[in-house]
C-alpha cells in the first residue's frame, strides 16, 4: 500500500490522502498504515497476557495508539457491517469516520455518501467474496467525482471479475499486480484445502503456491483511470 500511495501522490500531486477501507473491521489496516506497527506487533499487543491491548479498558487502548504517533497524512474512513468493530476503530482514533452498513442489501444514505465523497483510494484486504460488485459500485459511485483508485486483495479462489466489470463502468482499468500477491491465511482443514484446490482448478487459476506452502494466497487488483493505470 505504501508503494501504491507513493505512486498516487506522484500522479495526482496530493500529499494528504483519504482512504476508504471496505471491510475495515476493527481498523487493522489503519493501525498498520498509520503507525510503525506490523502485524506481529498487533498480535503480541492484543493476545499476549502482558500485551498492551490484552485488557479491555478502552482508555488504555486509546492511549496505546495515541502514543504510537498516528500519522495524519492518510485519513481512513471505514465501511463494515459490524457496528462494534467500526465503533472501536473510531474510538481508537484509527478511523476518521465509519459507515456501518451491509451494502450488499441497501443503498447508501445521503449522509453516508457525503462521508465517502472526495476519496483518493479505496482499499479492501479480506472481504471480496462476501462483498461483491454491489458494495464496490455503491462505494465508488459515492466518491466518483474524485476518481479514486481501487486496490483490493481477493483471496483465492474468489473471482474479481464482477467487481472489475463494475469498475469498468466508471472508466477504470483493472490490472493484476502479481508483485503484490500476499499470503492470506493457512488452510483451516484438509477438507478446505481440497475444496479450494478443486475450485481453483475448475476456474483455471494457477495453484502452485496453495499446493506447496499450506497457505491460501490473495491476488492484488489495482483499478485506475486508463491514463493513470500502473
Amino acid at each position: 500500500f505504501e508503494r501504491i500511495f507513493a505512486d498516487y501522490r506522484r500522479v495526482r500531486n496530493k500529499p494528504r490522502l483519504k482512504i476508504i477501507d471496505i471491510g475495515c473491521s476493527y481498523g487493522i489496516n489503519a493501525a498498520l498504515l498509520r503507525t510503525d506497527l506490523d502485524l506481529d506487533d498487533l498480535y503480541a499487543a492484543y493476545l499476549e497476557p502482558s500485551g498492551s491491548l490484552s485488557r479491555r479498558q478502552e482508555i488504555e487502548h486509546r492511549a496505546f495508539f495515541r502514543d504510537r504517533g498516528l500519522r495524519d497524512d492518510i485519513q481512513f474512513v471505514g465501511v463494515d457491517p459490524s457496528f462494534r468493530a467500526v465503533k472501536y476503530a473510531r474510538n481508537m482514533g484509527l478511523l476518521e469516520a465509519g459507515i456501518t452498513a451491509d451494502l450488499e442489501t441497501r443503498d447508501l444514505t445521503a449522509d453516508e455518501r457525503c462521508v465517502l465523497a472526495d476519496a483518493d483510494i479505496i482499499i479492501s484486504t479480506g472481504c471480496v467474496g462476501y462483498a461483491t460488485e454491489r458494495t464496490f459500485a455503491r462505494v465508488y459511485e459515492a466518491s466518483a467525482t474524485s476518481r479514486p483508485w481501487v486496490v483490493a486483495f481477493a483471496m483465492h479462489p474468489f473471482s474479481y471479475d464482477g467487481i472489475a466489470a463494475a469498475l469498468r463502468g466508471f472508466a477504470l482499468e483493472t490490472k493484476v499486480a502479481d508483485r503484490f500477491r500476499q499470503r492470506q491465511r493457512r488452510f483451516s482443514t484438509s477438507t478446505e484445502r481440497q475444496a479450494i484446490l478443486k475450485a481453483m482448478t475448475k476456474l483455471g487459476m494457477e495453484d502452485r503456491l496453495e499446493r506447496t506452502t499450506g497457505y491460501i494466497f490473495a491476488s492484488c487488483y489495482i483499478s485506475a483511470p486508463s491514463r493513470e493505470a500502473l
